[in-house]
This record gives structure tokens, C-alpha cells and sequence, in this order.
């Protein structure tokens, strides 16, 4: 029998950002709702960035009702289209590329272009619209959820800032370039996460301008640990396959395209190995040299994408906007691999295709998740 001082163990979900690639996520959560038929969130700590910034927000806010909360945010991605998440209208995307170039051409000059090439203002309705704090705090004081954890990259002081909001023994923490902030969540603490850099305007929050959770986000696991994680489980959005090489020089938006699986990827890949090997070191000591240590086993486990989404991507690429593919070609890209389309497509038929893939490649593994989720 477990001391009764023991801590409770607490499951936290990590979801990685993406773009419209954050779909995924959303079929993975259907499908362990599914695979676990309870009310109640198996994740009692959700973290995120970026779009999974969004994501987690969702499932936080619906802890107490885990199967309604995931036929709801299956519905909302579904409803989708770009528009939904920036202006797509031609006039107006034309008038900000233009100011862009012209402060490329005449910056020396004063003239100063603020902000980034789409205008964010439908996400930021859609969210004002879907986030609700009296329900996540409702979740909180149920002890459903333990901590929601949205992570956002200042510019102000370039650090990577974790805000969490949950139970009251959440203390904040600090470590090299990256800290936790406790924090009244608001919807623009999700829009400053999913603010990708070019792309959208910095978000003005607390005397501070921030933008994309993954792009200072140096340890994307930590936020999890601090909140009080003894297992994790990681949903990734990366290509499940390595493109052909290519000999001829990369235009400016082929290189947009690799910086964004930079940004999304990598770290999170380099924290599952840090992990791991961490795991492993505990492993190997003795029961009393664990005692003198405050490293602890973590158990973690991942579900990314069976398939290579670029290829999905592609098959749908006539979904996105003209005004958006004029855009693309306007910086030197010109479809190729799809993908950068597969980052910025928010149109019915991709983001179903990653749904479903989500949830196939869930189900798949089903036995191995419950076993997880079960701590078996």
C-alpha cells in the first residue's frame, strides 16, 4: 500500500505546434477518448505551444467532460477554413505584402513595417469566442486538471515564458532563458503562443510583446515536469518520412518551409532524448544514491504521424486560398513539396485528412496507450 503522503500521480499531455498541422492532435484526442470511455480527462496537466497552445486550452477547459470536450474541438476544427484563422481577402493581404517591401526598399528612409503578413484578428474572435475561464477554473477547483501550461517566446526579453494556471501549489520557476509565470489565462496568452514570427504580429501582453511558443522553447517537456508530470505523453506533427534530396539551390519560401519544421520540430525531438537518457542515468544508480538526487523516472511516450503530411498536403493544395498561393509564389515558392501549405491550410479536406490520420494512427496503437494511461 502506497504511503499516504505519496503524491498523486498526474499523466500530462504535451502537444507540439504545427499550424493547420495541429489537426493531428485533435484526431489523437478523439480517438483516446475513445480508447478510454471516461468522463473525466485521463490528463491531469495539458501543456502546449503554438497551435497546441489552442489545443490544450480546449482540453483543459473540458476536463470534467473529456468525451464532450473532444467531439467539440473535432467539430470546431472541421468548421474550419482560412479565413477562419486570418484574412484571406486579396486587397487586404496585397496592401500588407506591399507595405512589407517597401519597408525592404525604403527602411533607410524611417519607413517601419510592425506586425506580419497576415492579420490575425479572426483567431483572435475564434478564441475570445471558444475559451471560457469560468470553465477551466471549474476544472481546477474539481481537481480534474492540476495545470494548463500555454508557453509563448517574449521578444521583450528574450526568454521562452511558460504561464500556467492551476492548483494553488504550483509555484513558479526559473531556469537558463526559459521561466514559468503564474498567470489568469486569457485568450490572448493562447493568440501570443500561436503568433508565428513573420507571419503574425507580435501580441502585447503584460508590458511585454510575444510571439510563437516554439521559437525560444529550448526544453518543450519542461513545463510538464515543473507542474508535477510522472508520465507524459507527446503529440508530434513532424513528416513521418525524410524528403528526396535536392540539388538545386532552395528558394526563399523552400527555406521558410525548412525554418518552420526547425521551429516546431527539433527541440521537442532533442527533449524526448534528453529524457530518455536522464531515465536511463536514474536506472543505473542505487537506491540510495536515487535517494540524494531530485531527478526522478519520467515515463514517456509519443504518437506522430504515420504518414508524411507533405503528402497530404499536396493532395489537397487546390484548398488554399488564390490569394494565399499568389502570396507563396510572390517570395519564390512555388508548391514543390507542399510544405509550407501544409502549415498554413486550414480548409475542410486537409485538416479531415489529419483528423482521421490522428486517429487511425491512435487507435493503432490502442492497447499500448491504455496500458500508458493506466500506468501498466
Amino acid at each position: 500500500m502506497p504511503a499516504l503522503d505519496q503524491p498523486p500521480r498526474r499523466i500530462a499531455l504535451v502537444l507540439q505546434g504545427g499550424g493547420a498541422r495541429g489537426a493531428y492532435h485533435v484526431g489523437v484526442i478523439r480517438a483516446i477518448a475513445e480508447i478510454t470511455g471516461n468522463q473525466r480527462s485521463p490528463f491531469q496537466i495539458v501543456c502546449g505551444s503554438s497551435v497546441g497552445a489552442i489545443n490544450a486550452a480546449s482540453v483543459a477547459m473540458t476536463s470534467i467532460d473529456f468525451q464532450l470536450g473532444a467531439a467539440r474541438l473535432e467539430s470546431l476544427w472541421r468548421s474550419l477554413h482560412c479565413h477562419s484563422i486570418y484574412d484571406s481577402r486579396a486587397l487586404p493581404m496585397l496592401a500588407r505584402s506591399s507595405r512589407w517591401a517597401m519597408t525592404l526598399l525604403l527602411g533607410q528612409l524611417g519607413l517601419r513595417m510592425t506586425g506580419g503578413l497576415l492579420d490575425y484578428r479572426p483567431l483572435r474572435d475564434l478564441l475570445a469566442r471558444e475559451f471560457n475561464q469560468r470553465h477551466l477554473r471549474l476544472a481546477i477547483r474539481s481537481s480534474a486538471l492540476h495545470a494548463l501550461c500555454i508557453t509563448a517566446s517574449s521578444y521583450s526579453d528574450g526568454t521562452s515564458t511558460t504561464f500556467f494556471q492551476g492548483d494553488d501549489s504550483l509555484q513558479p520557476w526559473s531556469r537558463a532563458r526559459r521561466r514559468g509565470e503564474s498567470a489568469i489565462l486569457e485568450p490572448d496568452h493562447i493568440l501570443a503562443s500561436a503568433a508565428l514570427p513573420f507571419a503574425f504580429a507580435p501580441v502585447h501582453l503584460d508590458n511585454r510583446y510575444f510571439g510563437d511558443g516554439a521559437l525560444r522553447t529550448t526544453s518543450p517537456l519542461s513545463p510538464a515536469i515543473h507542474t508535477g508530470a510522472d508520465r507524459i505523453l507527446i503529440v508530434g506533427t513532424r513528416d513521418s518520412a525524410v524528403g528526396p534530396r535536392r540539388s538545386a539551390q532552395p528558394s526563399l519560401g523552400e527555406i521558410a518551409g525548412h525554418a518552420l519544421d526547425i521551429l516546431f520540430n527539433d527541440n521537442l525531438e532533442a527533449d524526448v532524448e534528453r529524457l530518455e537518457r536522464i531515465n536511463h542515468t536514474i536506472s543505473l544508480l542505487s537506491d540510495e544514491a536515487r535517494s540524494r538526487t531530485r531527478l526522478r523516472v519520467i515515463d514517456a511516450a509519443t504518437i506522430a504521424p504515420s504518414r508524411d503530411i507533405r503528402e497530404l498536403a499536396k493532395a489537397h493544395a487546390g484548398e488554399l486560398p488564390r490569394s494565399m498561393r499568389l502570396l507563396l509564389r510572390s517570395i519564390g515558392y512555388s508548391g514543390g513539396d507542399a510544405r509550407i501549405e501544409s502549415y498554413l491550410m486550414f480548409e475542410p479536406g486537409y485538416v479531415g485528412a489529419l483528423i482521421d490520420l490522428g486517429h487511425a494512427d491512435t487507435w493503432a496503437r490502442a492497447d499500448e496507450i491504455r496500458a500508458f494511461l493506466q500506468g501498466a
